[in-house]
């Protein structure tokens, strides 16, 4: 505890900064910055340590990242009844453009092959690894990743599709 306790009194800033940087409210980074530092007694245990400032940025930076990734799951969560199909969602009122955006979403997501909308659906709306996904599947982690490019790729020309036959 006294160790965790120097090292707190030492890189609390670059932690805090770090945290500021991809949470982007300072109630939320001072949170992490706790949890954080809640969880490195755990982690120092397991983890193999060569140059710790560097890995301590990167425990702060992937524990940001995945803040980020579950706050827009919750955002994203595909079985929300507000993203059923609606004919006002199609208006081009700029106050439905969220609205919008989640249901031509939704609507790329189904049109996707299916190794592409499983793995999209596992890695961004619930959260798993390459490597958790790839044992479920069956799969090499390559194939799981090439799964999700695919996937992006064929999300965003889908949606930019969309958009312009809305605009039309």
């Amino acid at each position: 505890m006294e160790a965790l306790g120097y090292l707190y009194e030492r890189y609390v800033e670059l932690i805090y900064g770090v945290c500021l940087k991809y949470l982007q409210s300072e109630a939320e980074a001072e949170d992490a910055v706790m949890q954080i530092f809640e969880e490195l007694i755990d982690k120092c245990r397991r983890a193999e340590i060569h140059t710790f400032r560097p890995w301590l940025y990167s425990v702060a930076k992937n524990h940001c990242l995945m803040a980020l990734r579950k706050a827009s799951r919750q955002v994203l969560n595909t079985s929300d009844p507000a993203l059923v199909q609606s004919g006002a969602l199609w208006h081009p009122d700029m106050e439905n453009a969220d609205e919008i955006a989640l249901h031509l979403l939704r609507q790329c997501l189904e049109r996707l092959p299916l190794q592409q909308k499983q793995c999209i659906d596992l890695f961004y709306l619930q959260g798993y690894s390459y490597k958790s996904i790839a044992t479920m599947q069956g799969e090499d982690v390559g194939t799981v990743r090439s799964h999700i490019q695919n996937g992006r790729r064929n999300l965003r020309k889908c949606m930019n599709r969309q958009n312009h036959n809305n605009d039309e």
